[in-house]
Formats: C-alpha cells, structure tokens, sequence
C-alpha cells in the first residue's frame, strides 16, 4: 500500500503532502512533507469550528445563541447570503461553514471569536504552521500577502484531536464530529469510495490547491487522511487525492 502510494505522490506534478495514521493503534503509516506550509483554502474553517466550541466549552457563548446576519456581513458564493433569513443560531453556522463551506458564515464567524483567540489557540495547539491572517473572500488582504496557511501535520493534529476528544472533551468533540459527517464535498477523499463509508472530514480548495482531511469509520479500523496539493491544475489534485484515498480503503477492507 505505501509503495503504491508514494508512487501517487511521485507523479504527481506540483507539491504534495500525505499523513496517515491508525487512530485505534495510534501508529502513523505515512508521513510524507507533513511540514510542508500550505495556503490553507477551506480547511482553516476546522480550527475556526475548534475555537467556537471552546468558547462554547469556556461559556463564553452558546450553541444556540442567535446571531444577526448584516447586509455587510454578506459575500458571494454563500447559501446564507442567497437565502433572507436574518438570524441563525451559532451552531446553524458552525454547520453550514464546514458542510457547504459557507464564506458568510465563516466571516461572522471570525468576528465572534476574534482572530487573536483562533490564533492563539493554534500556538497551544502547537499548530505553529497554521495561521488565520484574513476573512474569506478578502483580496485586498491576499494581494498584501496576507493568507491563511496551515500543513497536513497541522491538520493531522487538530482532527485527531478532536476524535480523541483531547481538545473538545467528549460532549463538544461529539458535536464536531456529527458535522465533520455531514460534509457535502466528496469530490477528493470520498471520489471514489461508496457513499455509504462514513467520513469526518473538510475540503479545501482554490485554484491550484486542493485539500482534503478527514477520519474514515470503518468497522475494523479507523483511520486519519490527510492530502494537501498545490501547484497544479485542482481538479487533478482532486482525482489524485482521491486515488491515494482508494488506494488505503482498498487496502483496509481486504
């Protein structure tokens, strides 16, 4: 199984990250460039979810808290700028920023928590390369150099430690996970697997950078994924993620 997919990663024509562990066993299989900085695309959103439930762990807020929606707060490619609803609950937006990777979502967000307290809670984390820098949408700070960054040892770390509840604790990790679930994108890790496997996972992706993290449940093992590309052309980013995803459930089931 390695060998073949370190073959995936040695045709692959831009820059490639890999980690695999068995959570059960607690082994790491594959860590291949896990240091490696990316932008970070869509997956900065899982410390962005990691820091709302905190502050709902510390009282500082309330899953169920309403939360007005502003004309301003509104930006493109987002279902809760489509719709008129004016109000949701931080948990409703929680949700939708990870399943539909909802922008308008994710920017309320940030204002509610604040970027120093989800930076901050990377640094104790000891998520030290990834960094929340700008809103979603914002070019004006992506042309100042200002990105959001993160690399798959970084995101290894955060989705296994949510799945062992050491970060969330047990009631809050529970919470996370049935969104993970929930994830509506299944163009990378899940392409070519049945729908029916559950995956708790998050996409990224911009052009020429395609992302996908995230903890397969099967009734043998469970397992931690995680592909980061750039570089290249997305869709084949996509196609090669989901071949090294093939490759390992493949590998599993037998």
């Amino acid at each position: 199984m390695i060998d073949l997919i370190m073959e995936e990663a040695k045709k692959f024509q831009g820059e490639i990250s890999i980690v695999l562990k068995d959570l059960k066993s607690g082994k790491w299989i594959i860590k291949f460039e896990e240091d490696k900085v990316y932008p970070s695309a869509s997956l900065i959103k899982v410390p962005i979810m990691i820091e709302a439930l905190c502050q709902v762990k510390e009282k500082k807020l309330g899953l169920y808290d309403r939360i007005e929606i502003k004309k301003e707060d509104r930006v493109d490619y987002s279902i809760v700028s489509d719709l008129t609803i004016g109000e949701y609950s931080l948990q409703d937006l929680i949700t939708l920023m990870i399943i539909v990777s909802d922008n308008t979502a994710t920017n309320v967000l940030i204002d509610i928590l604040g970027f120093n307290e989800i930076n901050s809670r990377l640094e104790v984390l000891n998520c030290h390369h990834t960094k929340l820098q700008r809103k979603m949408l914002d070019f004006d700070m992506a042309r100042k150099g200002k990105d959001n960054f993160t690399s798959a040892g970084d995101m290894a770390s955060l989705m296994e430690g949510i799945y062992d509840n050491s970060i969330l604790g047990t009631e809050y990790s529970r919470i996370a996970v049935d969104i993970l679930l929930k994830q509506k994108y299944k163009d990378k890790l899940g392409r070519y697997i049945s729908e029916d496997i559950s995956i708790a996972h998050k996409t990224g992706e911009l052009s020429k950078v395609s992302h996908d993290v995230g903890i397969f449940y099967l009734d043998n093992i469970h397992y931690l994924i995680g592909v980061l590309t750039k570089d290249v052309d997305s869709v084949l980013g996509q196609r090669t993620i989901g071949n090294i995803s093939k490759i390992i459930y493949e590998y599993e089931v037998k």
